[in-house]
């Protein structure tokens, strides 16, 4: 891979190459069909020794890659009005802040910074930390649970209670869970590749649970406007406040039903499913490396009394851990946008309305950047790495104007959660301890079973035994 230099020359786009289609992967023609069993191994493939590469998918013609941090300020930065959110943002979340741009974008950011800012967040913690201690209250000794389902469980639960004022059930309002589990549906790799009017299982429980979560989202916003707050004594929490602005400032169609509703449906999604993927991964790789787990249990048990947002300063070996899970497993593991205008980036020709992918994972796991990229090692992120490491070399929550606005929420969530459960559990993955699998400290094991699909997850249905301490 060599080194990337975006500072163009005066020269036309057109006169420039489109860049290349790894050889690595074959032929374009048969990118689809080698991407649908395995699409995080057939990215990790095809981009290893390209900053810029093409890959070709049937229904959504040439992906353009870009793999390097100089890609990204150019993107998210520099030029970014010369790149805009792609169709799949409006098709799963509408409207939403996650989807919007422009005009309609910059007035929903300034209505949600505020709930977001520090002073929320505190305001948010003590709900949390009722929602990890009730969801790990249910737990028993021995006990098996599949982790990331039951970290996505323990993430809705903590949304649902912050943000929009209800308690979820913890064995209920499974509606719920499945309509947010389905929103995924449409990332799906043996389904997105092809071309859209193709009526997948997988694309049919998508729109069900977009259409569920839209109800969902709906009969939310009722609830709130029956119980606004009138006064300072009133309901605080997000949805509420949200609610509470639309009925003082009618009119406004930023604070409308249907805006509010979107904001719902993105919030429900975005807002739990990164930071449940990161608890997960990051209790996997605890549990594999003896050392890493002593030092994190001891560094919790000699917390004295509660665990809070003030005490999570003194937990650096927690804080480590969840910088390097984010690092090796980034959630959102590629930034998609569309060209807006030819452009030409390192050489090659990038054509109008093209589809441009921002490669996290890629650019997290570049040995340019980090030593022996590919191993867990938390202790790497204990010197000045973050100061030393290109800008948008660490990228988990994207960055520029529209860096994730949840990401101080994320993690002092992740946080809190791993340093209560820590307290009070230790996790052993079933399969190694069934196998008597074992390493002795940080460094390089096979990767964890990895689902990829509009986000990278722990796969369903790894299990792992709860042992009280």
């Amino acid at each position: 891979m060599g080194d990337s230099d975006t500072t163009q020359a005066a020269t036309d786009p057109q006169e420039l190459p489109l860049p290349p289609y790894p050889d690595a992967i074959g032929h374009p023609w048969t990118h689809t069909f080698r991407t649908m069993p395995d699409a995080l191994s057939f990215r990790d493939t095809a981009l290893r020794s390209h900053d810029v590469a093409r890959i070709y998918l049937f229904g959504a013609g040439d992906i353009y890659n870009l793999t390097h941090p100089s890609h990204f300020r150019r993107v998210l930065i520099d030029e970014r009005d010369s790149f805009g959110k792609s169709d799949d943002f409006r098709i799963a979340f509408g409207d939403g802040l996650v989807a919007s741009e422009g005009e309609l974008w910059q007035r929903q950011r300034e209505i949600l910074q505020p709930l977001f800012s520090n002073e929320q967040i505190q305001a948010y913690v003590a709900g949390m930390v009722d929602q990890i201690r009730r969801r790990i209250d249910s737990w028993s000794d021995g006990e098996t649970i599949d982790l990331q389902r039951e970290m996505r469980r323990l993430t809705l639960d903590i949304l649902f209670a912050t943000l929009f004022g209800r308690e979820l059930e913890l064995g209920g309002d499974r509606e719920i869970h499945t309509a947010a589990t389905h929103l995924h549906e449409w990332f799906t790799p043996t389904s997105y590749p092809l071309p859209t009017w193709i009526p997948t299982p997988a694309r049919r429980r998508f729109k069900q649970g977009r259409a569920e979560l839209r109800d969902i989202a709906s009969q939310l916003l009722a609830d709130r406007s029956t119980t606004s707050p009138t006064d300072e004594d009133g309901p605080t929490d997000l949805l509420s406040v949200l609610v509470g602005l639309r009925d003082s400032t009618p009119g406004d169609d930023v604070l409308s039903d249907e805006q509010l509703r979107d904001q719902v449906v993105t919030l429900t999604f975005a807002g739990h499913d990164t930071t449940a993927s990161t608890l997960a991964l990051a209790l996997y790789e605890i549990s594999r490396h003896p050392q890493l787990r002593d030092r994190f249990h001891t560094e919790v048990e000699e917390l004295s009394g509660p665990i809070t947002r003030e005490t999570l300063t003194s937990l650096p070996v927690t804080e480590r851990i969840v910088t390097e899970t984010l690092r090796m497993y980034p959630p959102v593991y590629v930034l998609p946008r569309e060209a807006r205008g030819e452009l030409a980036i390192d050489g090659y020709r990038i054509p109008n309305g093209a589809s441009v992918w921002l490669g996290i994972r890629q650019v997290h796991r570049d040995e340019r950047f980090y030593v022996s990229p590919e191993e867990f090692r938390p202790s790497r992120w204990e010197g000045g790495l973050k100061e030393s490491i290109p800008d948008f070399a660490y990228a988990p929550f994207g960055g520029g104007p529209r860096l994730c606005i949840g990401r101080q929420f994320a993690l002092t969530e992740a946080k809190l959660a791993l340093a209560i459960i820590g307290r009070r559990y230790s996790l052993t993955r079933a399969s190694a301890r069934k196998n008597n699998e074992q390493t002795s400290a940080e460094g390089s094991v096979s990767e964890p079973p990895l689902t990829a699909d509009m986000t990278l997850r722990l796969t369903p249905g790894t299990e792992f035994y709860i042992s009280e301490r």
